[in-house]
């Protein structure tokens, strides 16, 4: 990718590889993060002042044909942790992404813990009941959570040290504002700083109803306690190639069958690069909740000694191995990521969602029927409007969808996360209204065949926007807020 082309000229990667590859042989295992990160100070030194900085990555088509079949053209994202998913209903849709959560109440039990064998055998019942649906998990390239095997190995190993950051070593043993130790088991404790912002825990008086229960008085995440590791990306290319070709790739991720793609989760932001770079797209300003890596306790740098310049040094780092990841997913694996859609950068996943302002939806239609428009020319996500558990104006987006789609484009559940709730527990613990879940309405499994060319403003009818369809007819009119579909087969389609 540009990005990564810019970070590192052949001369200096070379550079960068054989030292990496020197410190490793030479390093043991107590003094390794030291002595890795000598060997990164001097060769970031060397890169910083080449031009390069991280922004956004850009919008991206997938791998796989385009569709314009209606019920493949809908996304999901699951999460019952409670226990599996339905992969009868995670099949009827065009990507179904299944969630760090997903089945957490056993794999959360289990000695060790498994949330990597369970994402795949997840999407392995939902890919032999609909082959075509594109099915995606979860990683995470930022946090290293010990319930993924892969990950868990590395951090019990003293050879890998340096792949991970720790608590800061100024010989006053902290205090730190997290536990060093296992909550517990007092005797359980690791160099690596980790917190426990969302980690399995055994249940106490205090935390009767952690994020995820550990049973017998025990959490097995190997030989450190569990929590949220994080990755010290400077390290190069040897914990670069491993994101990408194992915990990316390999057998329970994107190289495996089952697997078309994943929700990479998680980012780093640094201050030092939002000010000098305001214009670059960058997620700011930093506040998930500081900078620094996303959704970790708010004092991570101080607990960790970072100064802000080894955060700016992290974040190019880890943006680094993220156009690595991308690259490898696209041309080598055949898959893809929820970041490459428009306006899911930086662990989004937040649809657009049609208005019923008049003014709001002429200008949003006005906009999505030129073929210059980002509605035409990259990948879109849209939600339906719902309330709680409703669908309150289902007719009219899946018309606005019908009008303003281009080749690559899904439809769902319009909430950050997009689980459409077709299980007793949708989305962390918030139940719905009916014991199955929300129903998928008949209207989003037409077959509307192709489009025949554009939307467009139809003449003398201010306001209202029509697109003809192979098999159907779509309107929508602005102004009083109603939908057209003429089906040539069915007829007028109403709920």
């Amino acid at each position: 990718p540009t990005y990564a082309r810019k970070r590192f000229a052949p001369a200096k990667y070379t550079v960068y590889t054989v030292m990496m590859m020197m410190g490793r042989k030479l390093c043991i295992p107590f003094v390794v993060a030291s002595c890795v990160a000598g060997i990164v100070a001097s060769v970031d030194s060397s890169l910083k002042n080449d031009g390069w900085f991280p922004g956004p990555p850009q919008p991206h088509i997938p791998p796989w044909p385009p569709t314009y079949n209606m019920s493949m053209s809908t996304i999901t994202m699951q999460c019952n942790s409670s226990g599996w998913s339905s992969p009868t209903r995670g099949a009827q849709f065009g990507i179904v992404s299944y969630d760090w959560s997903n089945a957490k109440k056993q794999w959360a039990a289990t000695k060790p813990m498994d949330c990597e064998e369970r994402l795949l055998e997840q999407a392995q019942m939902t890919k032999k009941i609909n082959p075509d649906a594109h099915v995606f998990v979860y990683r995470n390239v930022v946090k290293a959570l010990p319930w993924f095997t892969k990950v868990r190995e590395k951090l019990d190993d003293p050879q890998y040290s340096g792949w991970f950051l720790r608590f800061r070593n100024d010989g006053k043993n902290g205090p730190y504002h997290v536990p060093v130790c296992a909550p517990e088991n007092p005797s359980k404790c690791s160099v690596f700083y980790h917190d426990q912002e969302q980690t399995p825990e055994v249940p106490t008086k205090a935390q009767p109803n952690p994020d995820g229960i550990c049973t017998d008085g025990q959490c097995d995440c190997g030989k450190n306690p569990c929590g949220e590791y994080l990755f010290d990306h400077r390290n190069g290319s040897m914990l670069r190639t491993w994101i990408v070709e194992e915990l990316i790739g390999g057998n329970t991720g994107v190289d495996n069958p089952a697997i078309d793609g994943l929700f990479i989760d998680d980012y780093w932001c640094s201050d030092t690069l939002c000010k000098e770079h305001p214009d670059a797209g960058l997620p700011c300003p930093c506040h998930d909740p500081v900078q620094g890596p996303t959704e970790e306790d708010k004092n991570s740098q101080a607990d960790m000694g970072l100064s802000d310049q080894d955060i700016a040094d992290l974040t190019i780092a880890w943006r680094a191995t993220m156009d690595a990841v991308k690259e490898y997913m696209l041309t080598k694996a055949n898959a893809y990521t929820w970041s490459l859609i428009a306006g899911q950068a930086h662990a989004n996943a937040s649809p657009k969602k049609l208005s019923s302002n008049a003014a709001s939806c002429i200008a949003e239609l006005s906009y999505a029927c030129s073929n210059t428009s980002q509605w035409q020319t990259e990948p879109q996500l849209f939600g339906l409007t719902v309330n709680g558990s409703n669908l309150t104006q289902v007719h009219q987006d899946v018309a606005f969808f019908l009008l303003a789609r281009g080749p690559y484009a899904w439809a769902g559940w319009g909430v950050w996360g997009m689980t459409w709730p077709f299980n007793p527990e949708p989305a962390h613990g918030e139940l719905p209204p009916l014991p199955h879940g929300v129903p998928r309405p008949a209207i989003l499994d037409v077959d509307y065949g192709t489009p025949q060319g554009l939307c467009y403003e139809v003449p003398g009818k201010k306001g209202t926007f029509a697109r003809q369809w192979t098999k159907a007819s779509v309107a929508l009119d602005c102004n009083t807020f109603t939908a057209s579909l003429e089906h040539r087969d069915l007829g007028t389609l109403t709920l």
